[in-house]
């Protein structure tokens, strides 16, 4: 079993200091850029507008006539109508809680656009930088609302910074969150919907496509699929064994691009 040695954390700190490698979408959120709140509207018009026609050469070239695809365009507007919100309508939901939250009106905004990607975030641009390592008072909140010790390998791991580094969308998750989080997933199940209980030897790590926990019985890294209905599983394969420890988990890390 891998062992969360020295010269690995070496490595681990070495890429956790790497804004563009700190975690998945860390490269994108370096490539933000800070514009102006009509700016941003105008290029995500302009790409529904590329998008819209890139879509309906598709369907002419699949042998859709003019007609139908037209057809077809209006009964999914009708639908997204009927049922979901427009981006105008989201952005005046955003602005009324913002009042409501007595904060200021966003005139920027961070921005990226790639070739299959758009994006707009109110964090500004660039990778989230590393926190300071968790305080001897933070880990010990931790063990009060999990109930248990916290391990030697997770507690070198974090001695790098508060996470923000390693798996998951925005890295590890920060000590303080992991407590919180674990008492919400005791609640209301790795899918939020109570299908299943959640073992009270796991604490959340990380937010993937999979969600990543310690098992603090085992040392082990067990996965869990929130979205198990929509991927032909049971409710009883909603865990599986990801990695046979931390160390392992952050080795595959340190091997990915």
């Amino acid at each position: 079993m891998a062992e969360m040695t020295d010269e690995l954390l070496a490595r681990i700190a070495k890429r956790a200091a790497d804004p563009k490698r700190r975690y998945m979408t860390a490269a994108e959120d370096e490539a933000r850029v800070e514009l102006p709140i009509d700016e941003i509207s105008r290029r995500f018009d302009d790409w529904d507008a590329r998008n819209a026609e890139q879509a309906r050469e598709a369907a002419l070239r699949d042998g859709m006539t003019p007609e139908e695809y037209e057809r077809n365009l209006q009964e999914n507007k009708e639908i997204q109508e009927r049922y979901g919100r427009s981006r105008s309508q989201i952005e005046d939901m955003m602005a009324a809680q913002r009042a409501e939250w007595g904060l200021p009106p966003l005139t920027k905004m961070s921005f990226v656009e790639t070739d299959g990607h758009i994006s707009a975030s109110s964090r500004p641009p660039g990778a989230t930088p590393l926190s300071a390592p968790p305080s001897g008072q933070q880990w010990a909140e931790l063990e009060r609302a999990v109930g248990r010790k916290m391990p030697d390998d997770l507690k070198r791991l974090y001695s790098i910074a508060d996470g923000g580094f390693g798996p998951g969308f925005r890295g590890l998750s920060p000590v303080d969150d992991m407590g919180r989080h674990c008492e919400d997933l005791r609640r209301r199940g790795p899918d939020y919907c109570g299908t299943v209980a959640y073992p009270d030897s796991f604490l959340p790590l990380a937010e993937e496509v999979l969600d990543y926990h310690y098992d603090l019985d085992t040392g082990r890294i067990i996965s869990s699929d929130r979205n198990w209905y929509n991927h032909d599983l049971e409710a009883e394969d909603i865990y599986d064994i990801a990695f046979q420890s931390l160390a392992a988990m952050m080795e595959d890390w340190l091997q990915k691009s």
